[in-house]
Parts: structure tokens; sequence; C-alpha cells
């Protein structure tokens, strides 16, 4: 009889997901609708790429224009924003929350530390900080639709 039961629960309880961190995967429009990131995977970390960005104020230029001429490193100055990561090394640290990464500005030049949060599963909260997580800045991002 005990045999039955556990096998019953076996068959009958939903297992739990282990992709949970995986949720963040896919394309997100920021909230000034100006800036559409692509989350990815990369091992057992995730990143963000720029696959849009608004040009159409004027004398904006192309996005193929745009380059990263405020990077520190000089190298670099002349790699497109079109397809570059913005965000990087971040794992998950469950509860819905990405830690450990680094967010890179190329409006400044500037990288920060970051912290990602899934307030839902179409909301997703990046905070860039430096030093001292409250003394940072939230970009929230809404999930597009992967057909796009």
């Amino acid at each position: 009889m005990k045999l039955l039961l556990l096998f019953s629960v076996v068959l009958f309880v939903k297992p739990v997901n282990t992709n949970m961190s995986d949720q963040i995967i896919g394309k997100w429009l920021s909230q000034d609708k100006d800036l559409i990131v692509e989350v990815f995977k990369k091992s057992d970390h995730y990143g963000a790429r720029v696959v849009w960005f608004d040009c159409s104020a004027p004398n904006a230029g192309k996005m193929s224009d745009h380059l990263d001429t405020h990077n520190p490193d000089p190298a670099k100055r002349t790699r497109p924003w079109l397809g570059m990561v913005v965000v990087d090394d971040l794992k998950y640290f469950g509860k819905n929350e990405w830690n450990g990464g680094n967010i890179y500005d190329p409006n400044s030049g500037h990288t920060f530390k970051s912290v990602v949060r899934l307030s839902s599963p179409q909301n997703l909260i990046v905070r860039g900080y430096w030093g001292f997580e409250l003394l940072g800045k939230n970009i929230t991002f809404t999930r597009l639709p992967d057909k796009v």
C-alpha cells in the first residue's frame, strides 16, 4: 500500500522547474521605449546585448553610425553600439534575482555593478549602481513577444 501511495504522489506532483533562472532570456523594451536589449545565457551566466535603439532625433544618424567613443579603452572606441554586450556576468541567486554582473553605459563609458529582478513575467527591473545598491538607478523593461 505504501508503494502505491508513493507511486501516486510521484505521478501527480508537478516537478519543480529547474530553469527558473532562464526566465529573463528574451527581448526587452525599456520604459522610455528607446532601447531593446536581448538577454542571453552563456554557460551559467547571463548577459544582454543591444538589438535596437531610437535614432529618430534630428541629426542622430543611423544606428550603425553610433560607436563606443566614450569607452575608456581606446581599442574599443570604434565598436558599434548595435550588438554591443551592455550587461554581463549576471548569475541567478534565486527568488527572481540575478546579481553579480556589470552594466556598461555607452553614453558615458562608465561600467556599473548591476542587479536584475523579475517583478512579473513581463517586467524586468535593472538596477545599476556604484558601490552600494542603495545609491543606484532602476530602469524597467517590458518583455517583447518572441517574434520581434
